[in-house]
């Protein structure tokens, strides 16, 4: 069944179509029976309509496919989980080639450094899962197994265990890249290094088509923790105040997280140690806000930990990514605590949601405890104001620069990548 979308130049379709097949590679047009499912991403509020999806098998028939877009001038969307939030993994737009890496999945570990290396299409359950069945590893990235670790690496990656090991991008030791002209690069801290610092926070499909990643990992601790500790929502203002004195020094063993919702406000960690050793670290939180209606800590391994937020009835090893799941995300970074007034704000905005999903909190309190807006840029928001400026500051120049060193066609485009000026 074909649905209306931008068709592909001749000359492309003949390209793609000949390299299907290769090293299991496979092209799905509008026409294709397997287009419709294939195209969905996992935020149901788009519906964006690809020209093409096309799923390499290999580097090889990955860089061939980048040539025959490049040649007919057709923007590329690497495509590693489908979770972005502004579904920028299907381009953002129609008519764009997504190149989707499903097929690469490869994982290994080298005992010796602690180096993981991982294909761009690994979903986080799965690597959980090799690297603990591997000898009880870990990285330090998300809780949701469905996630594909390319957009969540290059773009950040915060996690359970991220004040300890910190973001998943810190520790990507070195990654295999193609280029706009096809070309296959192994890039790392002494091999461009510009473009390894780009691609290490702002990599998100801006400068090329990203394969395989080497990842340092970690010997798990014996024991993790996880804490929840629940208050009622009339001490939600309370609470948040306690949280950012609390935590601010707080050991780097402990990740804290503060939840709110319109009725419920919750404090959650994943601790590396036992449970005794959890509840001391708590002791000053609740010296401050006083004791919660409900705590629990709980102890058990970290890959019981890792998927402390797992998908409802997902499987861990194979999870599968549902469609079904419509949301905003944004996000705002504050560099002071929370003033009275905005703290107002946030509790209007909870007491009262929008319906709208197309509403935005950011739209209402747009700044950050500062003289600019900032932002965490894997919570991507489309219309936040004065967007690449709040996710990348003063990097833009020099990300600008690379950008026009590897990608001067702009060939790897979406509505929020690195522009070329």
């Amino acid at each position: 069944m074909c649905i209306p979308c931008k068709a592909l130049p001749t000359g492309i379709v003949t390209c793609l179509q000949s390299i299907q097949n290769s090293s299991g590679s496979h092209l799905y047009t509008p026409s294709s029976s397997m287009y419709l499912n294939d195209r969905l991403g996992f935020n149901n509020i788009f519906d964006h309509k690809p020209s093409a999806i096309f799923h390499p098998g290999s580097e090889a028939d990955a860089a061939t496919v980048i040539v025959c877009a490049a040649a007919h001038n057709v923007s590329i969307a690497p495509r590693s989980g489908g979770h972005s939030f502004e579904r920028y993994s299907g381009s953002g737009k129609d008519g764009s080639l997504v190149i989707d890496l499903s097929l690469f999945q490869q994982i290994a570990i080298e005992h010796d450094t602690g180096i993981a290396t991982v294909g761009a299409g690994t979903r986080l359950g799965p690597l959980y899962t090799r690297l603990w069945n591997a000898g009880e590893y870990l990285v330090p990235a998300g809780s949701c197994p469905s996630v594909g670790i390319c957009g969540h690496a290059l773009r950040g990656g915060m996690g359970m265990v991220g004040r300890k090991y910190g973001m998943l991008s810190h520790n990507i030791v070195s990654l295999t890249m193609i280029d706009a002209n096809g070309d296959i690069l192994e890039i790392s801290a002494t091999s461009r290094p510009d473009l390894f610092w780009a691609l290490r926070g702002a990599g998100g499909g801006s400068f090329g088509l990203v394969t395989e990643f080497r990842i340092q990992a970690y010997k798990a601790p014996a024991t993790i923790t996880t804490v929840v500790a629940m208050y009622p929502w009339s001490m939600h203002h309370v609470v948040m105040e306690a949280f950012g004195i609390w935590a601010k020094t707080a050991t780097d063993d402990l990740t804290p997280l503060l939840y709110i919702n319109h009725d419920i406000v919750a404090i959650m960690g994943t601790f590396l140690g036992p449970r005794d050793e959890a509840n001391a670290v708590f002791k000053p939180l609740y010296e401050l806000t006083g004791p919660p209606e409900h705590s629990a800590f709980n102890e058990g391994t970290w890959y019981a930990v890792a998927m402390w937020a797992k998908i409802e009835g997902s499987k861990v090893e194979n999870p599968i990514a549902k469609h079904d799941r419509t949301y905003r995300s944004p996000s705002l970074l504050y560099r002071q605590p929370i003033s009275d007034s905005e703290m107002t704000t946030f509790s209007r905005y909870l007491s009262s949601p929008p319906n709208n999903l197309n509403s935005r909190i950011s739209s209402q309190t747009a700044h950050s405890s500062g003289p600019t807006l900032e932002a965490y840029q894997n919570y991507i928001e489309r219309d936040i104001p004065n967007g690449l400026q709040a996710y990348y500051g003063d990097n833009m120049p020099r990300l600008i620069e690379i950008k026009k060193n590897v990608d001067p066609d702009n060939i790897f485009t979406f509505p929020q990548a690195i522009p070329l000026k």
